[in-house]
Order: structure tokens, then sequence, then C-alpha cells
């Protein structure tokens, strides 16, 4: 062979070398899920079977050294599931700039704000907002920076889908990162004290961990020490007794307050106290609600409860607002308090209901550090939330947690006790072209086809814990396609339930016949099924008042209405305890917390999907 064939010959082997090379080269798709660690910007990358180091820098156009330095873990070798945090260079990043003048609104970003609250005022999606500002830190803005806002996406999104892409952006921070912190998003009505004493820590080590000069706003992002259950038992004992003095000067003995029914005869004066707006933006959830309030008024009026005067007081989610109210002379001859909505405005309400034996009722929040004879709290107490599955754990069922790369972590941690001295099989889902169940631990067996858990003769509960929308339908999917084939072929097939969260209510493409096809449970604060006869008449009293459909906060600000404000003309002075309220089909039942402490609501919803396409309360 001449010198010539031999380098045509050797050109044409590594040309097929290199062929075959790309060809094995799995198909990698890159992440759209963007987190800042300390700053720097990564995509989250989660190791499919297949992908190798070489195969994921190229995808991502980055070298293996930058993979590495950003993830020592790899040098153990990858890991399916495995999460990678891969730097984001700005050839990924598409140049909007000749558009935005007509396509964009340019948002100065102010001091305090949160991209969850730029989300709500414009009423656009967070994921929309990161998608066009790609160098915007939900962490950390800057005031006076610029965000530019999509013209056409405005009044698109809702706040229950920002808060969820809050909470799944902040999930995504926590996988990436290892700073020795966890990452949380602020609820509505969390303050810098029970933020403090939930993680362990006082109020100045929680403000030395997060900027808090503007106040603490709801969407915002906070950091406590990943440890922090560690941190639980060394709480600081000076914080303990500030508390415990702030109580015992709140109220000076532990009895309860006795409260006194007003007369048919009498006028009700009734303080409705709401966020109406905030920074001259109104809040449509809380106009909603006082829109329920007056139509459960107008029901009270149709059954001669007597004369009810309401004073309506825009609160601004500001204790300093809130306190100006109660202290002027109109607030005084107050007989029922509804509101203010945050924890942290509470105090001086509270204060004025003890020296007037004056009923607060928190309509929404979860209060957990104010105590008050005088308090009654309407959203459920998470004590009490899985009561109402009991059987669906008790032991006599087949028990299967199924997760996936993406899981509720909340559910899990609300879960896992509930199953301690239980017998249960957990497995981690993934999808490669078809359904796979790994499991999750040694003690839970392989599964070759999902029709071998349902051939068994006791009845299962699965408990899906996995939290993306396509997870959640491609597990319901193979779940009853596989009872359809078991059922065609005349097969035995057990009876099952599936547990599921209610944030799945966020989701939008998900088939409802799936829920019945597989009888989904959900257990939820509240539910309202608009072919219930009294819900039919408050929704066509709604649109025929507002012109529009009512939402969860219009039922609730209804329920509060019929429940209290005719409640006040009698059963308020047994303080409206051991009896069952219904208004329209959400329930409620009030306990005492102990002796001095608070009233509180202990009924949770639980939504059954039944196979015949019917939807049952519990």
């Amino acid at each position: 062979m001449s010198f010539f064939q031999r380098i045509i010959t050797t050109g044409l082997i590594l040309s097929s070398l290199s062929t075959t090379a790309a060809e094995l080269m799995p198909d990698i798709e890159r992440s759209t899920t963007i987190v800042f660690v300390q700053g720097t910007k990564y995509f989250v990358h989660t190791v499919k079977k297949g992908e190798t180091l070489y195969s994921i820098s190229k995808a991502y156009e980055v070298s293996e050294a930058e993979i590495k330095q950003h993830n020592p873990s790899v040098a153990d070798g990858l890991k399916i599931e495995q999460t990678l945090r891969i730097p984001v260079s700005d050839k990924h990043i598409a140049n909007n700039d000749k558009k935005r003048k007509k396509e964009f609104i340019a948002h100065k970003i102010k001091p305090g704000q949160t991209l969850y609250a730029i989300a709500r005022e414009h009423n656009i999606s967070v994921a929309t907002l990161r998608e066009d500002n790609p160098s915007i830190n939900p962490q950390s803005l800057a005031v006076g920076q610029t965000i530019w806002v999509r013209r056409t996406e405005v009044g698109s999104s809702s706040e229950k889908e920002a808060q969820a892409q809050m909470a799944e952006y902040t999930e995504n921070l926590n996988k990436a990162t290892n700073d020795g912190y966890q990452y949380f998003v602020v609820q509505p009505g969390e303050t810098v004290y029970s933020l403090a004493r939930k993680h362990g820590l006082t109020e100045i080590e929680f403000a030395e961990l997060n900027d808090i000069s503007n106040g603490l706003k709801a969407g915002a992002l906070i950091r406590v020490p990943a440890s922090k259950e560690d941190n639980v038992a060394l709480i600081d004992k000076a914080a303990d007794e500030q508390a415990q003095d702030a109580a015992a000067q709140l109220h000076s003995s532990d009895e309860n307050i006795v409260f006194r029914a007003i007369a048919s005869g009498e006028e009700l004066n009734v303080a409705l106290m709401l966020p109406m707006n905030i920074e001259s933006r109104p809040n449509a959830s809380y106009v909603e609600f006082y829109q329920g309030f007056l139509l459960g008024l107008e029901k009270l009026k149709e059954q001669d409860m007597g004369k009810t005067n309401l004073s309506v007081y825009n609160t601004e989610h500001n204790p300093l607002k809130v306190k100006e109210i109660v202290s002027g002379n109109d607030f005084a001859k107050t007989n029922l308090i509804v509101g203010p909505v945050y924890e942290d405005e509470l105090q001086p309400v509270v204060d004025f209901a003890h020296q007037n034996a004056v009923p607060v009722v928190s309509p929404l929040a979860n209060i957990n550090a104010v105590k008050s004879p005088a308090l009654f709290q309407l959203s459920p107490d998470p004590n009490c939330k899985y009561d109402k599955i009991a059987d669906l754990i008790d032991g006599s069922r087949d028990i299967y947690l199924i997760y996936a790369s993406s899981f509720d972590k909340e559910f899990d941690q609300e879960i896992q006790p509930l199953l301690q001295g239980k017998s249960y099989f957990a497995y981690t889902y993934s999808f490669d072209q078809a359904s796979i169940f790994t499991p999750k631990d040694a003690t839970t067996p392989s599964i070759e086809n999902v029709e071998d858990i349902l051939q068994g003769e006791r009845p299962a509960t699965f408990i899906v814990l996995a939290n993306a929308e396509t997870d959640v339908d491609r597990i319901l999917g193979t779940l009853s396609s596989a009872k359809v084939s078991r059922t065609e072929r005349s097969e035995a097939c057990c009876e099952y339930t599936v547990l599921g969260s209610s944030r799945w209510g966020r989701f939008s493409n998900i088939d409802p016949t799936t829920y019945f096809n597989n009888n989904v449970v959900m257990v939820s604060t509240y539910h309202a099924k608009r072919d219930s006869a009294l819900v039919k008449e408050f929704d066509s009293r709604y649109i025929e008042s507002y012109n529009m459909l009512p939402s969860l906060y219009a039922y609730r600000g209804y329920d509060t209405a019929i429940m209290f404000c005719g409640g006040m003309r009698s059963e308020i002075e047994y303080s409206m305890l051991d009896k069952i309220y219904t208004p329209l089909q959400t329930s409620y039942k009030f306990f005492s917390t102990e002796m001095g402490g608070k009233y509180i609501n202990r009924e949770w919803v639980r939504i059954n999907y039944n196979s015949n396409y019917t939807i049952t309360l519990k």
C-alpha cells in the first residue's frame, strides 16, 4: 500500500470513528431552569441514563473542566438523577434590545420590591419575567434597575401561578446550591418573628442572614442554615423570655374572654380590615373577599337577623396604619372585627379586642405567634390536615410512595410522620420512552411492569409526591392504563386510590378524567363544587352583582359573614365551639387551642374523585 493510500485509508477510519461516536452520543436536551447561586448564574441539569461528562459539556457548550470546577462531586463519576449546575454564558441569552421599546414596559424596581411583587403588579408570570430578564437575580433586585415587562403577557397570570413559580425556583435553587443554606419563599402573613422561630433562630440572627431593611415582603427569598433542625434546641433564651413577656402583657389572665351577643333589636357594628390596595394598587383578591362578605350580609338581612353597620378599613398591609385605625373614634363602637389579614398587623387589634371583649376573625392566615382568646382562625389547623385520610394509611392497604427527580418536599415532610411504624414501598419515577419505577431503597422490590402492583388482593394507596405537571400526568396515565389493560384481559385488579397534593389544582394541562380514573383524593383548605345548589345560588347572585365568576376569596368572604355576623346574634356567647358550620359547602368547626389561646378551625376538606365521575367531599 502506497504512502498516499495509507493516508486516505487512515482518514476514512478516523472519519468512520468520528461518525460512530457522534451517533452514540445521547441527544441531550439543555435545561431551561436557571438559578443564581452566590451571584453566579447556572443551568440546573439532572443527569439522565447514558449521559456523560463529555456529552453534557457539548450540549451546554462549556468545557468538562468548568463542569468539574462547579460540581466537585463529579470526580467520583456521574450518577443518574444527580443534579449538576452548569455555568450560563452570555451566548445562551437571547438579546431583545431591538424589540423592547415597542413590545415591553420598562419597570423601575422600587425599594423593597420582589420579583413576585412585580409579577403581581402586572399580573404576569414570574417565568416570563425571568425569561425576558435573564440577568435579573430573584434574590437581590437592585433599586432603580429596569425590568422589562412583556406587554402581550400583562394580565395573563394569577397570584396562585406566581406563588407556584417562586416555589419552583426555590426548589431548584436548593437542589443546585451547596453553600450551607436552605432557601424559602416568604408566604403572605409570615413575619420575621414567626420565620425566625420556625427555623430555630433569633430575630437578630435571621436579620443578619437576610436583608429586611425595607421590611419582610411576601414572595421574597430568605435563607436559613441548612442544619436548621439542630438550631431549634438552641433558640436564644432571651427571645423566649421576650415572647413570653409580650404574651403576658397582651392579656393579664389565662381565662377566656366572655363575648356578649347582640340582640336582634340592636345594631351590629362590624369592622372589615383588609389590604384593599397597597401603594395605590388595588388588590383583586381582597376586593373579591369584600364582595362575598357583602352578599353574606345581604343573605342575613333576608333572614331578619337585624341591622348591620359595616365599616371597611384599608390596612395597606401596614402595622402603623392598623394602629391608627384602631385608635380612631369610629372604631370604638365596633362589636366584631374581621381581619386584618396578616399576623404582623394583629397586635393593636387584639389589644382592643381584649379591652372591649370583641371577637377578632382571622379569615385567611395561619397564625403562629399570637395567642389570644379573642381570636378565631378560619384557616384550618395544620396538625389536623390528614385526619380525614387515616383510612388510606391505616395498615389495611399496601402503600406505595412515588417520587420523581422533582418532588414536593413539603408534602413529603407531611406524609413521613404519618407512615412511621407502617410498611410501605418507595419508588422514583422517570420516563425514557416508557414509564420507569426504580426502587428508592434496598427494601423496595423491583417491578418489571406496573400491572404487577395491581394484581394484589389487598387495596392499595399510591402517594404521588412528584410535583412537575408532566410527571404527575404520566404517573396517573400509567396507573390507569395498567388498570384498563388488566380489566380488558378479565384479570383481577386491586382497588386503589391515589393521594395527591392540593397544589395539583394549579395544573392546567391534565385531563380531569385522569383524576376520576385513578380515584384521586386530595386534602384542601377549601372546596366549592359549582354544581351544588347553594354554590349555584351564590354564583348567580355574585355574577348578577359584579358581572364576574366568584373566586375562592369571594366564597370565604361569604362564609365569614354568615358564620360570624350571624353568630354575633346568639352563638358567640359560647364561643361558637362544638358546632359544625357549613355556609356554602366547606365546613368549619372551632376548638380552643388552650386556656387563653386562640380558637382554631380544624375542618379540612377531603376531595374524592370517584370512578363514576362524581366528586364527593368529606
